[in-house]
């Protein structure tokens, strides 16, 4: 089956305890990194002051490094529950990034992912007693891919597989990316990024400020804000739909709209059924009209099941594929580990952190994604 979980793509330094509780989703209170404690995920959220995660991080960075390990030990305590073995599996991991960011990162984030870590990290007990605890990541192998072809290979290869021909959008927050996708592979020349959701979320913002005083509310929050389209105020309940509605026309008619003009032809909507949205933005409505606006008369408009875990499960479905061809080609080798290795996809967005883990059998756990 397929397990999926998320959590906020965000962390805070600290030199508090949090001692009575763990952050629901990841476990643990804090985690440890070069000497310096910090707040993760829906913990940083909660607790923190000023929560960030920069757009687009690179290997290299401290927003990378703690969002990964983050999800490493996640992943790791999760594929532990599921594995009938008492050592710990191997981890095959695959993930990505945008097209835009890919080639630039690709090297530098396999070989930071395939070097042996020992994470330290702190969890209250049952008690409310602060645990230090140390985990040693086993890796069985690293992947990472452009993040459209990810979602592309979920649709592909996942629950209820697709042999059309369609238009895949991937609706991120720091990036948007489309490309025209066949049973034979993607059309190379139809693939564009542009700038993310972030943009309507800036153009927002800046409404945001004509009308109020925001207390210096970081990016993510703001985004916050976006999403849900209302904030209190003074205690009162302050509605700022009609300039969310606003930001996402502007950013639809000024960045997505001439980027598929110029990318996506007449030829590829004689051969293709549907768009096909992906990603957390996904799940703007205001949005979506947008689309079915321009391209109802075209071709359908449809929204990808549970759109802000494609990547992931992308992810973990390509690192399955690609251990059972080590598997095949080397079957001697592998049978002795390839019981206890739990198939892993992390996606490492700017608002939010999918984790996808596959266990030993075939089938796929909806309610899991």
């Amino acid at each position: 089956m397929i397990k999926t979980l998320l959590f906020p793509s965000v962390y805070e330094a600290t030199l508090r305890d949090y001692s009575t509780r763990n952050d629901s989703i990841l476990g643990f209170s804090k985690i440890k990194m070069d000497g310096v404690d910090y707040i993760v995920g829906l913990q940083a959220f909660t607790e923190g002051v000023s929560p960030h995660k920069s757009i687009n991080a690179s290997p290299t960075d401290t927003d990378y490094k703690l969002i990964s390990q983050s999800a490493l030990v996640l992943a790791l305590n999760e594929s532990v529950k599921n594995t009938k073995s008492s050592v710990f599996p191997k981890l095959a991991i695959t993930t990505g990034f945008p097209f835009a960011t890919f080639q630039y990162n690709k090297d530098e984030a396999a070989e930071y992912f395939k070097s042996d870590k020992i994470i330290t990290y702190y969890r209250a007990d049952d008690l409310g007693n602060m645990i230090t605890e140390q985990t040693l990541v086993p890796v069985a192998s690293v992947h990472v891919m452009p993040e459209i072809l990810g979602c592309d290979y979920a649709i592909r290869k996942g629950e209820n597989p697709s042999n059309e021909n369609y238009i895949i959008i991937s609706l991120g927050y720091g990036t948007t990316e489309g490309v025209v996708s066949t049973p034979d592979g993607v059309l190379n020349r139809s693939l564009f990024s542009v700038h993310g959701i972030n943009y309507a979320v800036n153009v927002f913002q800046q409404e945001l400020y004509k009308h109020s005083y925001l207390r210096l509310k970081t990016d993510h929050q703001i985004d916050q804000i976006f999403t849900k389209g209302f904030i209190y105020i003074d205690r009162k309940r302050r509605d700022f739909s009609e300039e969310k509605l606003q930001a996402l026309k502007i950013y639809y008619t000024n960045v997505l709209s001439p980027a598929m003009r110029k990318y996506i032809t007449d030829e590829d909507f004689e051969i293709c059924s549907k768009i096909v949205l992906v990603g957390g933005g996904a799940y703007h409505q205001e949005l979506v009209n947008l689309f079915n606006e321009e391209f109802g008369g075209v071709c359908s408009v449809t929204i990808q099941s549970h759109p802000e875990k494609c990547a992931s499960v992308g992810y973990a479905l390509y690192s399955k594929y690609k251990n059972s061809q080590q598997e095949s080609r080397d079957s001697l080798s592998y049978h002795q580990d390839k019981d206890n290795v739990a198939y892993v996809g992390i996606d490492i967005g700017n608002a939010n952190t999918c984790l996808s883990i596959i266990s030993n059998d075939n089938g796929v756990d909806n309610s899991g994604l």
